[in-house]
């Protein structure tokens, strides 16, 4: 997917003001689809265009999106919506508004939409906060810059003055869900929980009702992840196991949240974090790499939790394990049962008794025309 930069003007004057811009931020989040990366301070402004109305509280922000500019505005309008804005007058009060002000250097003249915003010129509530961000971006119409737009207006007379009464908003940090299996949670949750402090992100870690840490299709997440409205405005990004196969956007489709195929080991999460942390939060904050394990402690734990963790499934013809390892459609033979051992590192009589079971249930499944099902008895039939 193609990432832009965009700049959008916030604002509203009904309810608690400082409050609906906060929760405008959290909207915007969920599901991942537009990352703010930076916020400019409040101001407090005049109402324009219809005096007889409360005072405005108004920011700017800079994100990325992957969204096209007409999906990025349905999806503004959802917002304002969910927010509380109702159907009025052109310039009246309102809980909450959010304009789109640039998107890359894009000119776009649409019936529901232009780009940049066609009354930005002029509006010191507009180009004040917007000044903070991106005083030198270049008007693609204009010719330009913000900086030389605002020094056109006299802001006392405009009636623009910075809001000191309460801190200004912050960029809240990611919220990242993960996941993973039973038996692995304990294990991510540890790790996870000491990157998260230093790398500055929220965290959860979803563990579904089977073991699925070494193996899990994208369709499977799609069918068995369970996720409310609520948890949905929660969540930037969704991060499911790299060795998952199938489509991942059958997981987009299915819960609306951006997913991403993470890594496939404890070694490999935090480089794959903080590329993923920086292009967030942009140039301007960088996110840097320190590794806390060693290299023989993330083994360790990665030896522990693919111990743990042993998956089989079949594709109605050959019986695979979680990685890939094929086998035939007979049962396994000694030597073909050695050899995943030593692929899954079994060494003890628990596993190998676990896994050896198992592998001559999905064979027989298949012999008997007959749908495999880890940890369960064969289908009577």
């Amino acid at each position: 997917m193609n990432s832009h930069i965009i700049y959008l003007a916030l604002g509203g004057n009904l309810g608690d003001r400082r409050d609906n811009l906060q929760a405008a931020l959290d909207y915007l989040r969920a599901g991942g689809h537009l990352q703010v990366q930076r916020l400019s301070n409040l101001y407090e402004t005049e109402p324009v265009g219809y005096a007889d109305q409360p005072r405005f509280l108004n920011l700017a922000l800079q994100a990325v999106t992957d969204m096209e500019p007409l999906a990025l505005l349905d999806y503004l309008k959802t917002v304002e919506v969910r927010l509380g804005r109702l159907p009025t007058f052109r310039n009246g009060p309102r809980p909450l508004d959010l304009d789109i002000i640039f998107y890359d250097d894009l000119v776009l003249e649409a019936e529901r939409l232009q780009i940049p915003h066609p009354r930005m010129r002029g509006r010191g509530f507009v180009l004040t906060p917007l000044a903070e961000l991106c005083p030198e971006y270049v008007h693609p119409v204009f010719g330009l810059t913000v900086a030389d737009m605002l020094a056109e207006i006299n802001l006392e007379e405009a009636g623009v003055k910075l809001w000191q009464d309460e801190a200004p908003l912050e960029v809240p940090p990611p919220r990242l869900m993960f996941i993973t299996g039973q038996l692995a949670q304990g294990w991510l949750q540890d790790f996870l929980a000491d990157l998260a402090e230093r790398l500055d992100f929220e965290y959860r870690v979803k563990a579904l009702n089977i073991d699925v840490a070494a193996f899990m299709t994208c369709r499977f997440i799609a069918d068995k992840f369970q996720i409310s409205s609520e948890e949905w405005q929660e969540l930037d990004w969704l991060i499911v196991p790299g060795f998952a196969g199938g489509e991942i956007s059958l997981v987009e489709t299915a819960i609306g949240i951006r997913t991403l195929r993470g890594p496939t080991e404890l070694a490999e999460i935090e480089p794959f974090l903080v590329e993923l942390l920086q292009a967030q939060r942009g140039q301007e904050h960088p996110v840097r790499l320190t590794y806390h394990y060693s290299e023989e402690q993330l083994r360790l734990m990665q030896s522990r939790l693919t111990d743990a963790n042993i998956r089989i499934y079949t594709n109605g013809v050959r019986v695979f394990a979680f990685n890939n390892a094929v086998f035939g459609s007979a049962e396994p033979n000694e030597r073909e049962l050695r050899q995943l051992f030593r692929l899954l590192k079994i060494d003890n009589a628990p596993h190998a008794y676990y896994l050896g079971r198992e592998l001559y249930k999905a064979a027989l499944c298949i012999r008997l025309g007959r749908r495999y099902r880890q940890d369960r008895e064969i289908d009577e039939g």
